[in-house]
């Protein structure tokens, strides 16, 4: 659920002789695992875990490293984990049962199946059908409205909200990666079934595959015997995250966008269904018909001379010799990624309990680029390059500039309200300002004034190795403070609160 580097191409693929490739996945998994054992330490990731499926079975597996940093608890391929938003195409699969027994179509409006739904626009939210809910070409900005979720809103108020985000594109013209319109599929589920999404999950997917070990609550993860703990780095040392954080609770207000838990033996099965096109281990969970649909590109992507496409809940990559169908997905505690190729009738899953690297992503790549024959794979190095690509254009910062003087503090002071992330109140303190936002002000940040009208302070739950957030006041001509806006958190256009009058 978090920004990620995506490289996705589609429709074309490379068969291997079928002997070639059984030769062949020995001598890549001898290459692959302890590749990945020395990525992973070299990104100071605590623990990870890997399962391999070939023609529907699990043929190798196994956990690297432990499952709290410090502590001698192994990871094994049972251990639980947060898979992120690779609970996406979970959420897909639920409305394909749906659709398989004509309960809803793909091309239904999604406001006749849940008529509270509205987008900003009123065409737009007329013209929305079923697959556009998974299909990231809503229009919306990037990430729009995440903020929400970790600032204690819950799922009614996020749904409520996507009214009032303006849009940045046209309807279905470019790729933009969201979360909540994956919530909104979940919530258009509840009201075809009378279920909620974590009963589905379990009655339609989990139990029928037999993913004994995989829930959908905060609890299946932090009371599992033996569940992984999340980390973040801090200090260049992974850190794990306090249960009671919303660092650890937020993905389970996301639910359908990335409130799943499992075990690589688990997501196993479930590659394994996806390499059955809906049949795994003798049981049929949706038809061929709805697997194919699910697979087929709708929004392309382009990063630099990389092409592709999303389609519903996974991404297709054509690699160098094969074609592949993935996702991955980013807490604020995990990183993983989840893929399979119907060409070479294979599949990997990456689980890792740390925040913010691509050794799962490295790792999945280049397994079916070995796998498909290219033997020079080495995903990591490519992710270094990029991330040296980045760091270069943010090099070299101009020093700071004097301070400048602005208002007295107690002409900032006031209520503020913000139609997507709810009120925000300003008061003055002997040092500054006190600056409370979030469901029943929950956040609260103790800001000193820097330069102008701008304040800064430290908000170290969000963001424990960077915390300083900025909080720029907009003044107008004669002087009057008419509202604030949250820097670091206005990505999606969202984050400038408006000053009552």
């Amino acid at each position: 659920m978090t920004r990620r580097w995506f490289s996705v191409l589609v429709l074309c693929c490379l068969l291997l002789p079928a002997s070639a490739r059984a030769d062949r996945l020995d001598e890549v998994i001898a290459r692959l695992a302890p590749n990945a054992e020395q990525n992973m330490r070299e990104a100071h990731v605590p623990g990870m875990a890997i399962a391999v499926v070939r023609g529907g079975r699990t043929v190798w597996a196994k956990g690297f490293g432990t499952r709290r940093a410090g502590a001698d608890l192994p990871v094994t391929p049972d251990t639980v984990f947060q898979v992120g938003s690779t609970t996406k195409a979970f959420t897909v699969a639920i409305m394909a049962t749906l659709v398989d027994t004509d309960d809803t179509d793909w091309d239904d409006p999604v406001s006749d199946l849940y008529p509270p739904f509205a987008l900003y626009d009123p065409w737009v939210t007329r013209e929305f059908l079923v697959h556009d809910l998974f299909a990231q070409h809503s229009g919306l900005p990037p990430y729009a409205g995440d903020l929400q979720l970790f600032i204690g809103y819950d799922r009614d108020h996020v749904l409520r909200a996507l009214r009032d985000i303006p849009p940045v594109y046209s309807f279905r013209d470019k790729f933009s990666y969201v979360n909540n319109l994956f919530m909104m599929a979940g919530r258009v589920e509840e009201e075809l079934t009378g279920k909620s999404w974590e009963t589905l999950m379990q009655e339609r997917i989990l139990a029928p595959l037999g993913m004994t070990r995989s829930s959908a609550d905060a609890d299946g993860l932090a009371k599992a015997a033996d569940g992984s703990e999340l980390h973040r780095l801090v200090g260049g040392k992974a850190v794990p995250i306090r249960h009671d954080s919303i660092l650890y609770t937020w993905p389970y207000v996301a639910g359908a966008a990335g409130g799943l838990n499992s075990t690589a033996n688990d997501m196993a099965r479930w590659i394994a269904l996806q390499l059955g096109r809906g049949q795994a281990g003798g049981v049929r969970i949706f038809s061929e018909e709805s697997a194919d649909y699910m697979r087929e590109p709708r929004t392309p992507i382009m990063m630099g001379e990389q092409h592709g496409a999303y389609c519903q809940g996974w991404m297709r990559t054509e690699m160098r010799k094969t074609d592949v169908i993935w996702h991955n997905g980013g807490t604020s505690g995990i990183c993983s990624f989840v893929g399979f190729s119907p060409a070479l009738d294979a599949g990997i899953v990456i689980l890792t309990n740390l925040s913010d690297h691509q050794v799962a992503d490295a790792v999945g790549f280049e397994f079916f680029d070995l796998l498909s024959g290219v033997d020079d794979a080495d995903w990591i190095a490519e992710f270094r390059k990029e991330a040296a690509l980045d760091g270069g254009a943010a090099a070299g910062e101009a020093p700071a500039e004097p301070a400048l003087p602005g208002l007295a503090p107690g002409r900032y002071a006031g209520d503020y309200d913000n139609a997507v992330l709810g009120p925000l109140t300003v008061r003055e303190n002997k040092d500054g300002l006190t600056i409370r936002f979030g469901e029943g002000g929950r956040c609260r940040v103790m800001a000193r004034h820097e330069t102008m009208h701008s304040f800064v302070g430290d908000w170290p739950e969000l963001s424990p190795e960077d915390p300083a957030v900025h909080f720029d006041f907009q003044v107008d001509g004669e002087g009057v403070v008419t509202g604030v806006l949250l820097r670091e958190y206005d990505d999606d256009g969202c984050a400038l609160f408006t000053r009552y009058q």
